[in-house]
């Protein structure tokens, strides 16, 4: 095919494809992710209400003993308190973790809109260039 014959954008319009299947993957993997941390927030959620479940048993009443057996009660209680802020600190982490994600989603979806639209300025100058051709041609022939 001769030079005047080809495409002159006909580079940049694989460039642009080749970067709009590159942000699909992006966003797929990004798309990945934020499941991977939706799940990991609802698995620390589940942490927090169990901990809140063990220490709301804690402190149930008890029958009145030593001395020593309140005191044990007491540390029990007070682990359990512990427990109790170690599962929400990590449920906190994973909802801003989840959130991040969630952004990031959202920037890989303006990527992938900002790729498409590009490809598809190029699509429109090739069917034009199409288009001129084949009415070129047409003229050459009558």
């Amino acid at each position: 095919m001769s030079d005047a014959n080809r495409y002159r954008l006909d580079p940049l319009r694989d460039a642009r494809t080749r970067d709009e299947k590159v942000r699909k993957g992006e966003l797929a993997g990004a798309v990945g992710e934020a499941r991977s941390t939706e799940v990991e927030l609802a698995r620390a959620t589940e942490r927090v209400a169990s901990a809140r479940a063990a220490l709301d048993a804690a402190r149930a009443p008890t029958v009145a003993g030593s001395a020593a057996a309140i005191l044990r009660g007491e540390q029990f209680v007070v682990r359990r308190r512990r427990e109790l802020e170690r599962a929400i600190d990590a449920r906190l982490r994973a909802d801003a973790a989840h959130r991040g994600q969630l952004d990031a989603v959202d920037t890989a979806r303006g990527r992938l809109a900002y790729a498409r639209g590009q490809r598809e300025v190029i699509e429109r100058h090739f069917a034009q260039w199409r288009t001129q051709r084949r009415k070129l041609a047409e003229r050459r022939e009558d």
